[in-house]
């Protein structure tokens, strides 16, 4: 079979199986999402960090036993929009373009708009306790979750033609500028990853709103657009590493933390997808940034065989997330060097082969020795479909991916 068979094979099969379960499902930071858990916790943000550290890394299943709740992510709903807006571009198939619009009702119904005047969203569906003891919950949006329901929304409209989701993902912007955009002791403009991050700068967080102002300049001419989305794409130029690299965050007392992962993608990715719109006093800065920032992520974060470091340098576990971002964006390369889509193939195919279930849906992880076989609907199963489309829209020449 050609490789592209075999991927029709994957996503329709995993279109399948998260059609069954209805979008529910667990996600790896959802130990709180229990007032069993909750209780055990008595309150204390070091037993929930613990607890949700626990719950995420263990190869067991506890949480029907600690009684956590399935939920519908708001960014898993997201993802799989925008990947169900690829599928019906390719195929025609009026079943995707009924799924595209579930979605997208589903996001307008979950917009924060009443409580913060423009359309925003969170990305959980239950509270969070973050490492550095910070809280994300279903009320806090974030800059992440309401940059894909923007591509989304743009994605959508241009196959539903509603000019409602135009809209909403227009006052997405219009929340970014008003609550997320600050400029850092350096003078650089960057987003703010919620509106509570006072104290650090997430880097990809700006590299998710600026791939989603991408999409809006599609279709609106306007320079405030332009300029933010200029500022935003000289601050990820400024914040790589001469190795290519960038970390994942600093925070204001001085403290790096660095995590080479998925996230280097997420950054690739959206300056590949500014590139269009850069005039030439940056068009050489940023072609070079996304040469250095490509060759590191290959080199350094992958195997030949297409495996993905689960935080560079270390090896294991393979992650799903790794993969499928690995898949994103080296299909997108594809448009920027042929070589790169090759090896999406390689990626594509390793993780279709070693991490696919017969069932359709995709394992958590891939230890030396065992399997994590929980299948995480966002984590896993989201961002492989959308992998999986973006991979099938490059292989049949749409660059618009």
């Amino acid at each position: 079979m050609t490789s592209e068979k075999v991927v029709w094979d994957s996503i329709e099969s995993l279109h399948r199986w998260v059609k069954v379960q209805d979008y529910y499902g667990w996600d790896p930071y959802d130990a709180l999402n229990s007032k069993l858990t909750l209780k055990l916790c008595v309150g204390s943000p070091y037993l929930e960090i613990l607890a949700t550290q626990f719950n995420k890394y263990s190869i067991v299943n506890f949480r029907p036993l600690l009684r956590v709740k399935k939920g519908i992510d708001v960014k898993g709903m997201s993802l799989f929009a925008q990947a169900y807006s690829k599928m019906y571009t390719l195929t025609n198939d009026e079943n995707y373009k009924d799924e595209l619009l579930n979605c997208m009702l589903f996001l307008k119904e979950k917009s924060l708009a009443s409580t913060y005047g423009h359309d925003c969203w969170a990305g959980h569906y239950y509270n969070f306790r973050n490492a550095d003891k910070s809280i994300l919950s279903p009320n806090i949006p974030d800059v992440i979750t309401t940059s894909n329901v923007i591509k989304a929304a743009v994605e959508s409209y241009l196959i539903l033609k509603r000019d409602d989701f135009l809209e909403m993902a227009r006052s997405g912007y219009e929340f970014f500028i008003s609550s997320l955009l600050h400029k850092s002791q350096d003078g650089y403009f960057y987003l703010k990853y919620d509106s509570l991050s006072d104290s650090k700068i997430v880097i990809n967080a700006s590299a998710e709103g600026l791939s989603a102002i991408c999409k809006l300049m599609c279709l609106f001419d306007d320079n405030n657009m332009k300029e933010t989305a200029h500022n935003l794409a000289d601050f990820l130029i400024n914040s790589q590493n001469i190795d290519g690299s960038w970390i994942y965050s600093k925070y204001n007392n001085g403290k790096i933390r660095v995590q080479l992962d998925f996230h280097q993608g997420f950054i690739i990715d959206s300056l590949l997808e500014y590139l269009p719109f850069a005039d030439s006093s940056q068009k050489e800065k940023l072609n070079l940034s996304i040469q250095n920032g490509s060759k590191f992520y290959k080199e350094k974060q992958f195997f030949e065989d297409g495996r993905c470091h689960f935080r560079y340098p270390r090896e294991y576990p393979i992650d799903i997330h790794n993969q499928a971002q690995g898949i994103i964006t080296f299909s997108k390369l594809g448009s920027f060097n042929e070589k790169f889509l090759d090896f999406s193939t390689k990626i594509t195919v390793w993780t279709i082969s070693n991490m696919q279930n017969n069932n359709g849906y995709f394992y958590y992880q891939e230890h030396k020795i065992f399997r994590n076989k929980i299948p995480h609907m966002r984590w896993g199963q989201a961002w492989m479909m959308i992998a999986l489309a973006t991979y099938l829209s490059q292989l049949r020449g749409d660059s618009n991916v």
